[in-house]
């Protein structure tokens, strides 16, 4: 992946990778249950905020002008 940096949700369904000094990251999540990964969205998301929201099992990710609400279980 060429990443220095990853991190998995709490249910290892999503995962970010990102190397030092870049100025966007990648979203993975699981496809199948052989613990190979699929990036989802590779935008720039340098200064992004993101909030996990377990009641209505969603995650939110905001930056500047724009939000993208990511469902947490059929994403």
């Amino acid at each position: 992946m060429g990443c220095s940096q990853m991190m998995f949700g709490k249910r290892v369904r999503y995962g970010i990778t990102y190397k030092t000094n870049q100025r966007s990251f990648d979203v993975y999540r699981r496809k199948f249950m052989h613990n190979l990964k699929v990036c989802v969205d590779n935008d720039e998301m340098e200064g992004a905020f993101g909030v996990s929201m377990i009641s209505l099992n969603i995650f939110l990710v905001a930056k500047d002008n724009w939000i993208k609400i990511f469902d947490s279980n059929n994403f």
